[in-house]
């Protein structure tokens, strides 16, 4: 991998699985650090990432997602040799990223008191469902449990309906991912202050609290929530609206100015002199009454009309997309977000890109390794 990234000279030994670590791992790579990730050196390919289809020839479609930007390296922890190498690769890392439950961590070998012995300077960055204490601490947690104990049910699902108590979308998974990656990049620069690594915990609970916070925050102040559809809670309309030809359009007002152009599109409604609609406040109260207003009035014309409308008025509006739709949508391709890759295994494969743009930097997305195929190098390194 020759780039010039923001973490060139930053290795990170990768001991991850599943989603939340590789994700943060990964996010690292796209940043320029070699990214040292482990499997198990005899691992069937078709077990990676606990055979989560789809498949590419014959490997997880999540495995490669999961893992671009990374180097292979086969280790099998419960073996005297290979971990005597781990530790040696440890010696050399800036950073050590690891997922696994509390006690499988451990059992192997590779807890942060043990590892710190080794490299004083070690950032430790471990992600779990529930941390390390607690009556679940030993429990293992999956994106869909964690959105449940953390009241998203509270907050979806259709109006006046039953609430969603399960959405199944990687989305806590993505999100603690994403904390886990930012945790390291502050621990790197700590260090940079201090010479000194630390460990750090993130869990999906917490993250997904966080992830909530706005929700709490109402909470806290008193709102009782309960599914509202596609409605925004604090702002009033802000939701999608299904148009004549059965397309949905998405229209967002944040701002007193934002519902002065709505209203100028729709000058036959009078919703600018409606005294229950002045200001925000009033919108949100009176809330089911304007949205019915405006879910018969949006019915009348196809999705085109409103989207010129909307465009010309410069009133925030968004139509949802399929995949299909996104990946050759303008927008997307114009900003080099979807990108290509060929790979001597899997093919060529279509990906999303680093979701960074830096003027100093030269970044790039590289197919996930063929597992342990970086093993010998990286022996003859710690060999030399």
């Amino acid at each position: 991998m020759n780039q010039s990234g923001i973490l060139d000279g930053i290795r990170v030994f990768d001991a991850t699985q599943y989603m939340v670590g590789p994700w943060a791992s990964m996010l690292l790579g796209f940043l320029g650090a070699e990214v040292l990730h482990i499997e198990h050196p005899e691992i069937d390919w078709s077990a990676l990432s606990a055979r989560v289809p789809p498949t590419v020839n014959g490997t997880s479609i999540a495995y490669i997602a999961w893992n671009m930007n990374k180097k292979g390296v086969g280790i099998d922890f419960k073996n005297e040799e290979d971990l005597a190498f781990a530790y040696r690769l440890i010696e050399t890392c800036d950073v050590f990223v690891c997922n696994m439950r509390p006690q499988v961590v451990d059992r192997l070998g590779l807890g942060y008191e043990k590892l710190k012995e080794i490299n004083p300077r070690l950032v430790y960055c471990y992600g779990s469902g529930f941390g390390r204490v607690g009556p679940r601490s030993k429990d293992p947690a999956v994106d869909n449990i964690i959105q449940s104990l953390t009241g998203s049910w509270a907050a979806q699902g259709k109006r006046d309906g039953i609430g969603e108590l399960y959405r199944h979308y990687a989305q806590i998974d993505a999100v603690t991912g994403n904390i886990l990656a930012q945790a390291a990049l502050m621990g790197i620069y700590a260090r940079k202050r201090t010479g000194k690594g630390q460990r750090i915990d993130v869990t999906m609970l917490d993250a997904a609290a966080h992830y909530q916070l706005p929700r709490l925050a109402e909470h806290f102040s008193g709102e009782v929530h309960q599914p509202r559809g596609s409605s925004a809670f604090s702002t009033a309309p802000d939701r999608a609206f299904c148009c004549e030809d059965g397309r949905w359009i998405g229209v967002s007002v944040r701002s007193d100015k934002d519902w002065e152009k709505i209203c100028g599109v729709l000058p036959e409604l009078q919703l600018a002199s409606d005294s229950r609609f002045t200001s925000n406040v009033h919108r949100v109260e009176n809330r089911i009454i304007l949205e019915d207003i405006l879910v018969r009035h949006f019915q009348t014309k196809p999705r085109d009309y409103w989207e010129f409308l909307l465009s010309k008025a410069d009133v925030p509006w968004g139509s949802p997309m399929r995949w299909d739709e996104l990946r050759y949508h303008s927008q997307v391709r114009d900003n080099n977000y979807i990108v290509e890759i060929n790979t001597s295994v899997w093919g060529r494969l279509w990906s999303g890109g680093a979701p960074w743009r830096f003027s100093k930097a030269d970044l790039e997305v590289i197919g996930p390794p063929i597992p342990g195929c970086d093993t010998y190098a990286l022996k003859e390194e710690m060999e030399g």
